[in-house]
Order: structure tokens, then C-alpha cells, then sequence
């Protein structure tokens, strides 16, 4: 088979995105110079046999599917089925219909006859919708694996024992409908080198280990994270000792937020590239996933893959690329990358961080990550620069509506980032005067949430199918009605209605020093939002 220099778009964390939209990316993927496209897809594809499988999720039918892979080949790119044969199916466990099938948590129950019949149902439809004879298996992150109803219907056995087991029944199904299986690599990393994913010494790999691992099944090394081409270096050459062809996978981190970072998906790629030429490896992807409800926008990373795609071919020169993509795209490539901004509260940005969502959902009662903000407030000033510069791009023909998202956000962010540290200042120092502005702060922020909210919603629209967008009306719902009501009990207070408010009596415990990564939504409270769900 050819080489694959390919993007992987995540369809599975409540985006699916529109047939239009992937027909306008696999037009722009093939202007840059791709191959192929994976649409990762858990449960969001249709199995006729499986109602269940997918249900209300957005799904693609078998005939959205057929068309997306007859337009691609029409481009030039070939659609590869990207599915999940192990873990990361949480959402079917949801439905009754699958509680027999479920070990633990998002894992599938190996060794179980009703688990293969899905499995083959999966291969079945791919089959029937794809042309590529590559197909993506996942495999990633089931790290409790045996660890729940398999223990308990067949007593504790070694895991890399089942994995390997149950990656060869999977396998012979992949082979059975004519398609040669690939999975990321990292399970068998960590069983292999006591529970690390990063070896320092290829060897930890050894022959009878690589033999686990089915002679028509490709391992891919994925790695958003490094920063140094040897460790990028000395992965590869730990992945060349499974054999088969070679795999590497870097990221184009769009899954933290609203807010895409593009400054530093490059600089990360780049050191990532650079090992790949050095080790002469023909696969690459560049995986866009959209983990904590996929609020980033699919096209807001084009400058990443179409760096990328650069690099891969050996052109590192940044000047070149920035021409290159201005005049394939129409828009300056450094104007693209103000998209970065929501994100970007620091001087010398060269790090991940995505006070955009945390500090969009910390509650300004609780303050849970008001430890983070600066004591001089200079987040506010970077919000406003920010806006002017994303307003002046906001009304582009193609890619305007990311901006005009990112602009509101800003506008937003500006009022929000430090109401709650400046409520609490001001309540616990008895100060109802400056309470008395600060609630007028609220009224105003409660408009700006409304603006982002359209906003957000028509750039959502824009790429993707409504189903997942009732997550985020409940999220940011959830934060509109908390300012309601923090407001009116702070105008309580205020008139002596009440003599305290219980949440800002408490002393706030430090949390951070500065912006962080925080990309869990319900981490903005301490309280229980659910209990996990033992479907």
C-alpha cells in the first residue's frame, strides 16, 4: 500500500461533523498536499443490525458514509474506517442492550461471543462503506481491562495475556472482510514497560512481546506531548520492533476548549517530523481529536496541518509556509493563528493552558480556580486586545464565524475572568459600595454570555450536526442561570435582605500559580454533578 500522510477528525465527543463540512476539509486536505482521512467514529456510524449502537449521537448513515469516501476518492483522499474494538465505546453501555457486553467502565468483554458479533457487525458495515483495505481498530487506554465482569466470569488472568488474545480474534475478523488493521500502540507500551508509556530503551520490546502483536496488524506510535526529537527518535525505533508497517501520529490540539493551539501543535510537530524524516517513516497523521465535548471548531487547526504537511515533505522554512498557506487560503497565516487568543493570558505564550474554559465555567461563587488569576488583573487587558484584533476579522467570506465565536468569547472573558475574585475581595472585606458596582458587572456579563452563546452555536452549526449541542446549552445554560443567581443573592445581601452568603464565607484554598490546563467542565464544581453512571 501507498504511504499515508493523513488527518484523523474526531466524530465521537458530540460533534459529528456535517457531509458538507468533511466534503469542504477533504477539499482543503487535498489542496495541501493529504491522502487520506480518518473520521473517528466510536458509536457515531450507522450498524442496521444495531439501533442502539449510535443512537440520538448524530450518527453517519451507511449512505452519508458511502458518499463521504465516492467524494474523497474523487480528491484524491482515502477514506480509512476509524473505529474502536476495545474501549472508548462509553456511550452504548448507556443503553440496556449492551450491559452484557461491558467489563469495565468503556471496555468491551473480551472472550465473549456477543462482544465478537458486534465486533464483526462493526467490520461488516465498514466494509460496506469504505473502499480502503486499511481500517484503524483503536485499542488505546483500556487500562482496566479484565479488571470488572471479566474478573468476575473468569477469576484474574494476565492482562497482557487477554489483550493479545483478544487483538487476535479481532484481527482475523478485520482480515476476514479484507481490510489490514492498524491500533495505537500505547497499551502494549505500557504492559510492556511496567506501566510507562515512553521507553527509554527500544529492547524493553522484545521478540516473544512483538510476537503478541499479529503479523497483519500495523502498530501506530502516537505522541502530542514531546517536545525532543529523540524521544520522538527512540519511539519509533521501539514501535520498528512489532514489525509491519511504521505509524506515527501527532496532534493538532483543538481538544482543550473553545480555543485551538496552534502556536504549539507546531512547534511540537515539528520536533516530531523531523524524526520521522530522520527515520525514514511513511505514515503520518495528524490527529484533530475533540475530547470534553468538542467546543474547538473543526477548521480552526488548518494552519497546523497545513504546516504539517509541509514539514513532512521536508520544507521547515516558517516564512515559506506562511506564504505558501496565505496564498492557497486567502487569509493571512498569521491572522489565522489569533485564533489561539482566548487561550493566550500570558506574555511569551509557549505552553498548554486553556484558561478560556476553565475560568469560563469556575463559578463565581466558588471560586475554584480563582487562585489562578493574576492579583494585578492584567488577564482583562489581554481579553480586550484580543477582541479588537479577532473583530477585525470576524466579517472574512470563509472563515469568519470562528472569529466572530473567539471575539465574543474575549468580550465574555474580559468581565468574567475576575468577577468571582473580585466578589469575594469585596464580600469578605464587608464592602457592599464595591458590591454594589460588581453587580452591575454581573448583569453585564450575563449579556456577554448571551452574545457567545449565538455566536458559538452558529459556528457550531456551521460544521456541525446539531446532536451534542444540547451538552453545551446545558454547560453554558448552567453558567447563565449561576450568574442569575449569584446576582440577585449578592442584591439580597446588598439591600440586608440576608446577613451572609455561605459560599463566600469560606476561605479559599490555592489552587495554580497562573494558567493552567484544566479540560474538564465539571471540575467547576466540588459538589456532585452525577455520579458515574453504572448503566
Amino acid at each position: 500500500m501507498n504511504n499515508c500522510l493523513g488527518v484523523m477528525l474526531d466524530c465521537s465527543r458530540n460533534a459529528v461533523f456535517t457531509v458538507k463540512f468533511v466534503k469542504d476539509y477533504i477539499d482543503k486536505l487535498s489542496l495541501m498536499g493529504y491522502n487520506a482521512l480518518m473520521l473517528y467514529t466510536e458509536d457515531t456510524y450507522e450498524i442496521p443490525s444495531q439501533p442502539f449502537f449510535g443512537y440520538m449521537r448524530g450518527r453517519y448513515s451507511v449512505e452519508e458514509l458511502k458518499e463521504i469516501v465516492s467524494y474523497g476518492e474523487s480528491k484524491g483522499i482515502e477514506l480509512i474506517p476509524c473505529i474502536q474494538t476495545l474501549a472508548h465505546v462509553n456511550q452504548i453501555f448507556r443503553w440496556p442492550e449492551y450491559h452484557k457486553i461491558r467489563d469495565i467502565e468503556d471496555v468491551l468483554l473480551i472472550d465473549d461471543e456477543e462482544t465478537y458479533a458486534l465486533v464483526e457487525q462493526m467490520f461488516k458495515v465498514s466494509r460496506e462503506c469504505f473502499k480502503s483495505k486499511r481500517i484503524h481498530i483503536g485499542f488505546d487506554e483500556a487500562f482496566r481491562v479484565g479488571l470488572g465482569n471479566y474478573l468476575f466470569k473468569h477469576g484474574y488472568e494476565n492482562r497482557f495475556e487477554i489483550l493479545s488474545r483478544h487483538l487476535k480474534r479481532v484481527c482475523e475478523l478485520a482480515e476476514k472482510y479484507g481490510f489490514r488493521p492498524m491500533m495505537w500502540g500505547d497499551m502494549f507500551f505500557r504492559l510492556a514497560n511496567k506501566g510507562e508509556y515512553y521507553i527509554e530503551d527500544p529492547s524493553v520490546i522484545t521478540e516473544e512481546i512483538a510476537k503478541t502483536v499479529p503479523e497483519n496488524c500495523d502498530i501506530v506510535y502516537w505522541d502530542y506531548y514531546s517536545t525532543e526529537v529523540s524521544r520522538y527518535d527512540m519511539m519509533i525505533k521501539a514501535s520498528r520492533r512489532f514489525g509491519g508497517e511504521t505509524w506515527f501520529a501527532g496532534g493538532a490540539w483543538m481538544w482543550t476548549g473553545f480555543t485551538p493551539h496552534n502556536e504549539v501543535s507546531i512547534r511540537r510537530n515539528a520536533a516530531a517530523l523531523e524524526a520521522c524524516r530522520n527515520n525514514n517513516v511513511g505514515n503520518i497523521l495528524i490527529t484533530c481529536w475533540g475530547d470534553d465535548g468538542a467546543e474547538c471548531a473543526g477548521m480552526s487547526v488548518l494552519p497546523t496541518l497545513f504546516a504539517a504537511a509541509e514539514m513532512a515533505r521536508g520544507n521547515t522554512d516558517m516564512e515559506s509556509i506562511k506564504a505558501k498557506f496565505e496564498k492557497l487560503f486567502n487569509i493571512a497565516f498569521d491572522d489565522f493563528m489569533k485564533l489561539d487568543y482566548p487561550s493566550i493570558v500570558v506574555e511569551n505564550y509557549a505552553t498548554l493552558i486553556n484558561p478560556d474554559k476553565y475560568m469560563l465555567y469556575n463559578d463565581v461563587f466558588l471560586g475554584i480556580y480563582d487562585g489562578a488569576v493574576f492579583e494585578n488583573g492584567s488577564e482583562a487587558g489581554y481579553f480586550k486586545k484580543h477582541s479588537k484584533q479577532l473583530a477585525e476579522l470576524e466579517n472574512h467570506s470563509e472563515y469568519g464565524y470562528m472569529f466572530k465565536a473567539a471575539r465574543t468569547l474575549c468580550d465574555l472573558m474580559e468581565v468574567k475572568y475576575h468577577l468571582g475574585k473580585r466578589t469575594r475581595e469585596a464580600y469578605q472585606s464587608g464592602d457592599k459600595e464595591a458590591l454594589k458596582v460588581i453587580v452591575s458587572d454581573y448583569t453585564k456579563c450575563e449579556k456577554l454570555l448571551d452574545e457567545f452563546i449565538v455566536a458559538f452555536r452558529e459556528a457550531w452549526l456551521h460544521e456541525k450536526k446539531g446532536h451534542g449541542f444540547d451538552v453545551q446549552d446545558i454547560r453554558l445554560g448552567g453558567v447563565k442561570q449561576r450568574l442569575i443567581s449569584c446576582r440577585e443573592r449578592l442584591e439580597q445581601y446588598i439591600n440586608g435582605e440576608t446577613d451572609h452568603i455561605d459560599e463566600l464565607d469560606e476561605k479559599l484554598l490555592k489552587r495554580g500559580n497562573g494558567p493552567m490546563m484544566v479540560n474538564k467542565w465539571l471540575m467547576c464544581s466540588p459538589n456532585v454533578i452525577s455520579h458515574q453512571l453504572n448503566y
